[in-house]
């Protein structure tokens, strides 16, 4: 899911809440408002660990915050719940803007930096764990899902399922660095790869 197009073709022909939010950002037209920054949907929607109340993602590029934030006013500031915040990273650093309103029952978060957005934490983070996904398979998703439940964070969820050690958002970003071979390999060697094979297969 490399460009809004793929992201949007995956929401259309996905399960039930996909299909909707495919439908909400297309009867909206919020993405064509956002086409001038690289609008990409991200987040836990499009990967399937969304739960109840999740926010509808989209990632942006903006050089200038303080005119993006005026277009995103002036264009979106009607909606129900709107309102805008700056911030700095801890990370990086780095300077972005979060619009949040809601369309329908679906609370929107839009980021923004001064960044490519395949190049933004939150579109790796969405990379990585879409991959291990992958390779998981649906018992990976339900435990996900449920470690959200819990309480969670989704790069905590992930991490535990790992067993990673450290900072949980800095640990899935040096995992986005690796090639596809080198994930998939490392990945069928830890016990939650096991774990969920052996389930999958109890089951089948």
């Amino acid at each position: 899911m490399k460009s809004t197009a793929d992201v949007m073709a995956h929401l259309a022909g996905g399960n039930e809440r996909q299909q909707d939010a495919y439908r909400v950002l297309q009867e909206s037209r919020v993405l064509l408002t956002l086409a001038a920054f690289q609008a990409y949907p991200a987040g836990t929607v499009p990967i399937d660990i969304d739960i109840p109340g999740s926010d509808l993602d989209i990632l942006c590029e903006a050089y200038d915050l303080d005119a993006f934030a005026i277009h995103i006013e002036r264009d979106l500031g009607n909606l129900r719940h709107f309102h805008c915040n700056r911030g700095t990273r801890s990370m990086d650093g780095t300077s972005y803007v979060t619009c949040n309103f809601q369309i329908d029952h679906w609370p929107i978060e839009i980021f923004a930096q001064a960044v490519p957005v395949q190049q933004q934490n939150a579109y790796l983070h969405m990379k990585v764990e879409w991959e291990l996904l992958q390779l998981w398979g649906s018992e990976g998703q339900r435990e996900i899902r449920r470690l959200k439940r819990s309480g969670l964070k989704t790069e905590p969820a992930f991490a535990q399922v790992l067993g990673l050690q450290g900072d949980p958002y800095v640990e899935m970003l040096h995992l986005a660095t690796w090639s596809h071979t080198e994930l998939r390999d490392w990945a069928r060697k830890q016990p939650s790869f096991l774990q969920f094979s052996s389930m999958i297969n109890e089951s089948s």
